[in-house]
């Protein structure tokens, strides 16, 4: 004999009408089972609900929803759910999952630990879209009865309004990943400007794209060959719940480039018209889409351009060279050669009344002493050369002042600065350093603390110089947060010109970041230094 339907037409189309209007609205698996299982409770007497959202690209689940759990599978951030080998999920992987079933011995309730409310089995339901997989819908009730034929009917209608909600659901989930990706990009693009040395490009773009795309494992090929590589440990995985084993599933050893011992998956784009290829890869299976190859290969182009500005600015650089060395024979010839063609004319002439006889010293005195006229000449000729080529000195004080005043137009009264006419003048590339680590310091203050005021100030001390530039943002503790690029960065520059840098900061009490030089380090050339005036820069 049928199983007596469990509701007449109109009440099962009201019930569907209700469950599709509820749907519309959820956006996510956890709202969508938050939003059915109220009215499935009052029809068949469901308790729980639970759904796993399948991702066919990389054959693996990817996002988990629930309600009604017991503490047996809720604990822990339902971590019963997301992990081991499970029927249900096997069966729609490998196509066996066609219709709504009953799981009479479900493996997660067999193995869950703790209270089950009575639960002791479900049923399972495909969620499909134009026949491909999208995920599975379990419900479950109390009690050792399984559902009727029209009860699984009943499901099976509702798990093509669940369909719906999950491909929506989907579908803002790709386009928020790559809304993310491509701020991703623009950001890398920003920090990436002004580098004008191929080896420092490709080692600060892939820790960049590492760290801001969240990889695993990006390296720089060429010819095959690994040149610079990052191996992001500290990236956190994309969840997935797979039945798989994930150890079987590495790529051959051959093929792990960068992740040696557990790349499972990795993709690659050549950089245009350079022998060169970016190639990317992860601990996870199937773990780039479509997205991250055109992202990919963005970034290569963007690096391409960058390859090619630095070309053209080598470029330059060498044809101001040629002709500046073109200008330099030119003085020399038409000042110094000449003087010192003129000198050798007096000497040759010194000579020859030397060595004849009845030797007139009247006569060698006057040309001795146009010889060292000549000669004087000679060499105020070659200093005046030589001090051309030589690069200006400023004060660091000038230099700061002169920085800030450009920004200054446009953070209006909310930058300050303490910066007297101290006329120590530093080594160029000391000076440079400790500018590139106030224009970070600056960067991450307006990224991080927006809003905020800034003040720099650059004070000496008794043995040493201070600079410090502070923030009134929202701060934060240093030792909860991995430090990211530009902390790094500056960390870096202060070791390399052998200076002390410190970073200090607690929540709710804003930034201070400190750079000490030490007087030693002062050239001493402020009494004939040649560089602008100080005082201009106010």
């Amino acid at each position: 004999m049928a199983d007596k339907a469990l509701l007449s037409e109109p009440e099962e189309i009201a019930l569907l009408k209700d469950i599709a209007e509820a749907l519309n609205e959820a956006n996510d698996l956890s709202s969508a089972m938050a939003a059915i299982l109220p009215r499935l409770g009052q029809v068949l007497g469901l308790t729980t609900a639970w759904a796993f959202r399948f991702d066919p690209q990389r054959a693996t689940f990817v996002e988990v929803g629930a309600s009604g759990l017991p503490p047996a599978l809720s604990h822990n951030n339902a971590a019963p759910l997301k992990s081991s080998w499970c029927e249900c999920q096997e069966r729609l992987a490998t196509g066996r999952l066609d219709t709504a079933v009953n799981i009479v011995r479900c493996s997660r309730l067999r193995d869950a630990e703790g209270e089950k409310q009575g639960l002791q089995f479900h049923a399972s339901i495909p969620i499909k879209m134009n026949g491909r997989p999208l995920g599975i819908l379990n419900v479950a009730s109390i009690g050792a009865q399984v559902f009727t034929r029209p009860a699984l009917d009943l499901l099976r209608a509702i798990g093509y309004h669940v369909a719906v909600t999950m491909d929506r659901a989907a579908l803002l989930s790709d386009m928020r990943r790559h809304n993310e990706r491509l701020e991703a990009l623009a950001a890398i693009a920003r920090d990436l400007t002004g580098v004008m040395d191929e080896d420092a490009l490709f080692r600060r773009s892939i820790r960049l794209y590492a760290d801001r795309m969240g990889f695993d494992g990006v390296g720089v090929i060429q010819n095959g060959v690994v040149v610079h590589a990052v191996d992001n440990t500290a990236s956190v995985p994309e969840k997935e719940y797979s039945y798989r084993d994930q150890d079987s599933m590495r790529l051959p050893p051959a093929e792990r480039l960068i992740l040696a011992d557990d790349a499972c998956s990795a993709i690659a784009a050549p950089v245009a018209r350079y022998p060169y290829a970016i190639r990317v890869e992860s601990r996870t299976a199937h773990a780039f889409s479509r997205v991250d190859e055109e992202i990919l290969a963005a970034f290569t182009w963007y690096l391409a351009a960058l390859l090619e500005q630095i070309a053209l600015h080598r470029q330059a650089l060498e044809t101001a060279r040629w002709k500046e060395r073109r200008q330099l024979a030119a003085d020399l010839h038409d000042s110094v050669s000449q003087h010192l063609f003129s000198a050798q004319l007096l000497a040759r002439t010194i000579r020859q009344h030397a060595a004849g006889e009845g030797v007139n010293v009247s006569e060698i005195g006057p040309l001795g002493e146009r010889l060292e006229t000549v000669l004087r000449h000679s060499q105020s000729e070659m200093r005046g050369l030589i001090e051309a080529l030589r690069p200006e000195s400023a004060p660091l004080a000038y230099e700061l002042r002169h920085r800030l005043l450009r920004l200054k137009d446009i953070l209006g009264d909310r930058l300050t600065w303490d910066i007297p006419d101290l006329p120590a003048i530093f080594p160029p590339r000391l000076t440079d350093g400790v500018l590139r680590i106030v224009d970070e310091a600056l960067q991450n203050s307006l990224k991080h603390a927006q809003g905020a005021d800034l003040h720099v100030s650059f004070q000496s001390r008794e043995a040493s110089y201070v600079l410090k530039v502070s923030d009134s943002g929202p701060g934060f503790d240093p030792a909860s947060v991995r430090a990211g690029y530009g902390l790094a960065t500056m960390q870096e520059r202060a070791a390399a010109v052998g200076l002390d840098w410190r970073l200090d900061s607690q929540s709710g009490q804003g930034t201070r970041v400190t750079v000490i030089i030490p007087h030693a380090v002062d050239q001493h050339e402020r009494g004939n230094h040649r560089g602008p005036d100080p005082r201009r820069a106010d």
